[in-house]
Formats: structure tokens, C-alpha cells, sequence
């Protein structure tokens, strides 16, 4: 008992000092002012929609999956406060049910708008998006497009300047012609590659202070 109790305190004053001295590779999150942030992220969703735009019988109701690839750039104004652009570009897969079966449509299109993040130290993150774009259709018509996003994240540092980011995001979009629109919303599952220049890690903002 008394040895288990000596290999316990050896066990963990060891971690103690590996955690401390091992600086160069246990980053922490936070991101000091003035750095860059550079990277994207891809997700998906699939969801029930019911669409008003040019259907002459009447509402449609039907199932989307929905694939977007999002690119981000971003300045941190002070301390774990990010702002930036971020450009997506939209791939949506839309099947309605019909007496033959099934009848899919397909289309693509981009959207681009401010985003905010904020991060705690233990790699956490919040991001609001907004976005905002216009889809030209053959006949000459155009749709507004108008999205809003909310997440939150984790940012897995592999070296001081390179994240892995998973994260769960809630989803509201909306386009509409007149008086006539679309809205669908729910949430996204996806996964980023951040890239943070001129990052500093915390306990060297700490240490400067």
C-alpha cells in the first residue's frame, strides 16, 4: 500500500514537470492580439424543407442534403477576438416525391459575409457567421440569399500555428423573391484547418506581461 502510494506521488509530480517544462509542444489556445488567421472548414447536413419559390400547385415539401466548403480570414483585435470574411460555396441536393418516385434537383452557389470568434484557454471556440449572396436563374429571376450561422468548436493545436478544428454549428438561411420564400434551418456537423500567423502561445502573453 505504501508503494502504490509512492508510485502515485512519483506518477503524478512527474506529469507535473513534464507539463511544465514541455512548453514547445503543449500549446495552449488562447491567440494573442495582432495575429492572423487563415484557414476553412467543410460541412454537411440533411434536413426536411418546404419550398414556396416557383412552385405554381402550391407549397413542396421535401428532403435537402446540403454540402458547403467554407474559406475564413481573420484578424484577432485583441486577445482570443477574431474578425474576418468568410466565403462559402453552397452544393444542395433537393428530392421531392413524386407518383414515379422520387425527382432530385441540384444546384450551386456562393455566399460571402463577416464572421466573429472568440476562444477560451481550453481551446474552445464560439463563431457567429453572416452571409449573404444572389442566385441568377436562366429565366432572368433573381434570389436573395441570406444565412446565418452560430457554433461552437474545438481547436486541436498539432504545433504552435496549425489547428484541427471539429465543430457543431445551427444553421438559418433564407431566400425569397417577392413575398414568396424559402427558409430552411438545422443543424451542421463539419471540420476545419486553421493556420494562426504571428501566433503567440498563452503563457507567453503571460510571461510578457
Amino acid at each position: 500500500m505504501v508503494i502504490l502510494k509512492l508510485l502515485l506521488f512519483f506518477f503524478f509530480t512527474y506529469s507535473a514537470v513534464l507539463a511544465q517544462e514541455n512548453k514547445s509542444f503543449m500549446w495552449k489556445a488562447k491567440v494573442k492580439h495582432g495575429s492572423v488567421l487563415i484557414g476553412g472548414n467543410v460541412d454537411a447536413a440533411i434536413y426536411k424543407t418546404t419550398k414556396e419559390l416557383n412552385q405554381p400547385l402550391g407549397p413542396e415539401e421535401g428532403t435537402s442534403i446540403l454540402a458547403n466548403m467554407n474559406f475564413k480570414g481573420g484578424y484577432f483585435l485583441i486577445h482570443d477576438l477574431a474578425i474576418g470574411v468568410d466565403l462559402g460555396i453552397s452544393h444542395e441536393s433537393y428530392s421531392v416525391s413524386i407518383e414515379e418516385g422520387k425527382d432530385t434537383f441540384r444546384r450551386t452557389y456562393l455566399l460571402g459575409g463577416p464572421f466573429t470568434r472568440y476562444y477560451l484557454d481550453n481551446g474552445i471556440f464560439g463563431e457567429l457567421t453572416l452571409k449573404g449572396g444572389l442566385l441568377n436563374f436562366s429565366t432572368g429571376d433573381k434570389t436573395d440569399l441570406a444565412q446565418g450561422t452560430l457554433g461552437v468548436g474545438y481547436a486541436l493545436f498539432v504545433n504552435e500555428k496549425i489547428a484541427i478544428e471539429p465543430i457543431i454549428s445551427f444553421r438559418y438561411t433564407r431566400e425569397w423573391q417577392g413575398d414568396d420564400a424559402n427558409v430552411s434551418f438545422g443543424p451542421l456537423i463539419g471540420v476545419g484547418i486553421q493556420a494562426y500567423l504571428l501566433r503567440r502561445t498563452s503563457h507567453i502573453i503571460k510571461e510578457a506581461l
